[in-house]
């Protein structure tokens, strides 16, 4: 009986190898241009070539190599960016890679596919389908900000500025076609010298080779990919000149003072005990904060900084502890002469649905509806998935159970896009992971608001590497809104950014600390063309790449059919 044993062949050995090391480069890539472990503020010249070795892995590799490429970038790339998630929960961690696990192998498949069917130039074809993903896996229940492309750069304040006029996506097209121009570049080079290498060495007549390697110059040819290339630098050195000439400009002579407080602890620390001590170190900061400066208009306290409901148990509370701190704090915003921005559990008595709670910002101003406590509110909106919202409760209760057994907190979803005005500033309060979304920002200065109030609670994550990550985001907001941010936080990054997105003053992180800054009071009729005409750059790059990849597919399948 004759055995026929495949023995894989030393090029097809050394061309597994590479295209792993293609894999891990990427991951390496994505995860140092970001902020990390090593390197807090990322390395951001890096984010130029993110893509670079993705395309060549995927140019490399057969469909189905593809696909279980993409499946393990995803998961590997995420978890080295996000793996801060497992101080929160390890379940929240194995969620995300496994989440981009399946994103990622779509993506490589699509693209692979986009590689298959178009002959010339689809690079530029993927470029557009890159851009179309980064938007696309933002949006929805599982939709996540952290991880596009362009907030690398949030250090170069220059070269965001671009982002007044598109917003973070638009500037993601210049941050990403780099990758994809040294991939054609490349790519056209070395097959362009193979081509005329086999035609120069085949017997042909004189005739035939001419055609062949006219055919193959033609293939090749890079005339476009350098016209593009081009382009690219014109844009990329008008939004330079663009952000040279908006960075010095003053937008308004008004300023209100505010005390952002960092109290440096997690709220839910169970026990009545445990909330007296923290609202009474929130207290002691803000007196410290105050006798530096009499003229302080604003204090602002984190995310639930505040964990028993303040209006319930004012109202409702039969726990006369609880009673005695909440009246004890109210006495205390009541006799200062600032208003008080509140992370609190909010908690409402509806008659159909019984107690319902929310993560909420709560406002007060002494004097006017401090006693008894009629604040202004908002709700957050956009609640982080898993950890404050689970739409299928009944349907995977087991799972549903699993996540209420890490110690996490289910709130309501608001349905308001508050706008609040006390003493002439008009501000919104997007609750942590709300201002990683332009959508939400943008929804709150549509509605009228002129400075971002954000309260945040990043203690749990143990990780500087986060909190700067979230602080990129946040940078973004002001820039696309022309717009202040203000950040109080439990253990950072609290600070004060200002319209053009720089950070003007900051707490050091993981400790008690507070920040005293100058607000610029913003004008009405002030909006940017972003505000106004929103992620117009995301919807045009995933509608244009379903769009040519539709369209290529239906000739490729008339051209195979005709044969």
């Amino acid at each position: 009986m004759k055995m026929n044993n495949k023995k894989v062949k030393p090029s097809d050995s050394a061309g597994i190898v590479f295209k792993i090391f293609l894999l891990f480069l990427s991951s390496v890539l994505f995860w140092l241009s970001n902020p990390n472990i090593f390197f807090e503020d990322g390395l951001g010249c890096l984010a130029f070539f993110n893509y670079l070795p993705i395309l060549f892995l995927i140019k490399k590799s057969r469909f189905v190599e593809a696909v279980i490429f993409g499946a393990v970038y995803g998961g590997l790339s995420y978890g080295l960016y996000g793996y801060w998630l497992n101080a929160f929960h390890p379940l929240g961690l194995i969620i995300v890679c496994i989440g981009y696990f399946v994103i990622c192998a779509l993506l490589f498949s699509v693209l692979k596919w986009a590689d298959i069917i178009t002959l010339k130039n689809g690079w530029l074809l993927q470029f557009i389908i890159i851009c179309g993903y980064e938007y696309l896996k933002t949006l929805g229940f599982f939709g996540m900000n952290y991880g596009v492309t362009a907030y690398t750069q949030w250090k170069n304040l220059y070269l965001i500025q671009i982002c007044s006029l598109g917003g973070v996506f638009a500037l993601n097209y210049i941050v990403i076609f780099p990758s994809v121009f040294l991939f054609s570049l490349i790519s056209k080079k070395k097959e362009k010298y193979r081509l005329l290498n086999n035609v120069d060495n085949g017997k042909k007549s004189s005739i035939s080779a001419y055609v062949k390697k006219e055919k193959a110059l033609s293939d090749t040819s890079l005339k476009l990919t350098f016209i593009c290339g081009g382009l690219w630098l014109a844009i990329f050195a008008a939004s330079y000149i663009y952000g040279l000439s908006v960075m010095g400009k003053n937008n308004s002579d008004r300023y209100v003072t505010v005390a952002a407080i960092q109290n440096n602890e997690s709220p839910w620390k169970n026990g009545i005990e445990e909330y007296s001590r923290n609202v009474n170190k929130l207290i002691q900061l803000t007196e410290e904060a105050q006798s530096l400066s009499s003229e302080i208009d604003f204090v602002v306290w984190p995310e639930t900084a505040v964990a028993p409901s303040i209006i319930y148990n004012y109202d409702y509370g039969t726990d006369m502890r609880r009673f005695l701190l909440i009246s004890q704090l109210l006495n205390f915003i009541d006799e200062n002469n600032a208003v008080f921005v509140i992370g609190n559990s909010h908690e409402e008595e509806l008659k159909n649905t019984g107690r319902t709670r929310y993560n909420s910002a709560l406002v007060f101003e002494s004097g006017k509806n401090v006693h008894p406590p009629e604040p202004g509110i908002y709700s957050k909106i956009k609640l982080v998935p898993f950890t404050e919202n689970f739409p299928w409760k009944h349907t995977f209760p087991y799972f549903y159970q699993k996540l209420l057994n890490g110690d996490i907190h289910m709130w309501e979803k608001g349905d308001v896009y508050k706008v609040f005005d006390y003493r002439g500033l008009k501000f919104s309060t997007p609750i942590c992971f709300e201002d990683t979304f332009s959508t939400v920002c943008r929804r709150m200065v549509l509605n009228g608001s002129r400075c971002f109030i954000n309260l945040s609670n990043d203690s749990w994550s143990k990780s500087n590497a986060c909190q700067k990550q979230h602080l990129a985001m946040a940078v973004f907001r002001s820039v696309e809104n022309g717009v202040p941010s203000v950040r109080s936080t439990a253990s950072g990054i609290t600070c004060v950014i200002n319209p053009n997105g720089k950070v003007i003053k900051a707490a050091p992180e993981f400790c008690e600390a507070y920040i005293i800054g100058m607000v610029p009071v913003i004008d009405d009729g002030q909006q940017t063309l972003y505000t106004r005409i929103g992620d117009i750059a995301g919807i045009v790059a995933a509608g244009l790449s379903a769009l040519i990849l539709i369209i290529q597919t239906i000739v490729v399948i008339i051209t195979k059919i005709r044969k």
